[in-house]
């Protein structure tokens, strides 16, 4: 794997309310991502001129920008060339089929999401944090790299229902986001009033996540995206969690 030398703690912003927002996926800058595309040689042959590996990525680019469109993979490889400005063959020269480039384009979304996860959480509290204000970083910060990715993650869920591969892809990314949640929480396992610390995050990650990807639409009913003020819910999210964390024992 080949690391790009961008700053992932930077997110590259989406303008939603463009009409043509979903093609503001391709042509990012490599910078939006945290690893170069090379990285994903897993379902794809990896370029080795710089010119074709420009082509591949506008490729990858322009799939995942149909991905997040549609939110599904109802376009033709035909369609995912003309948005990028490549020709099929140039795609088939790297991937024997559309199923692989999507992979390969969910493989460096993913390894962008765990880059993300990575540096947001990498900013470390005070040195003097309690547990309520570890938990309000804890929550914001998993909440902030949650909205950021929404649109990746609404458009490639779709995907993963009937392909293995992006579920297992996708499931390493997700663990990242559990693992540093869990980590950063634990480390005030002395104010962690429950008998079992981690059985207690681990219930606080699944509640949290539910209503985040709830807000966001990540789930089976996108149409209940955005209700309520987001600062609020995260507001409630902090509160629900820092008052279960630190319940008196009965």
């Amino acid at each position: 794997m080949t690391a790009s030398s961008c700053k992932t703690n930077e997110p590259w912003a989406i303008d939603v309310e463009h009409p043509d927002w979903s093609r503001q996926l391709v042509g990012r800058p490599q910078c939006a991502y945290g690893v170069r595309v090379d990285s994903t040689d897993r379902f794809a042959k990896a370029p080795k001129q710089e010119r074709s590996r420009r082509s591949f990525d506008k490729a990858i680019d322009a799939a995942v920008s149909l991905v997040v469109e549609r939110r599904s993979d109802s376009f033709t490889l035909a369609e995912v060339a003309e948005r990028a400005g490549v020709s099929v063959g140039a795609i088939y020269g790297r991937v024997s089929s559309k199923a692989d480039l999507l992979r390969t384009a969910h493989a460096r979304e993913m390894e962008r999401l765990t880059d993300r996860t990575v540096a947001a959480f990498s900013t470390p509290g005070g040195e003097v944090e309690d547990i309520e204000r570890t938990v309000a970083r804890v929550v914001r910060t998993t909440g902030e790299v949650l909205r950021d990715n929404a649109a990746i993650l609404a458009g490639f869920t779709y995907l993963a229902l009937d392909d293995r591969q992006i579920v297992e892809v996708g499931q390493s990314a997700f663990h990242e986001l559990v693992d540093a949640y869990k980590e950063h929480l634990l480390a005030s396992r002395a104010e962690i009033t429950a008998s079992d610390p981690e059985a207690a995050v681990d219930w606080t990650f699944v509640v949290v996540f539910s209503v985040i990807a709830r807000w966001l639409g990540l789930g089976s009913d996108p149409t209940v995206a955005g209700e309520g003020d987001w600062d609020a819910v995260l507001a409630n999210l902090v509160e629900m969690v820092s008052a279960y964390l630190t319940r008196p024992r009965v």
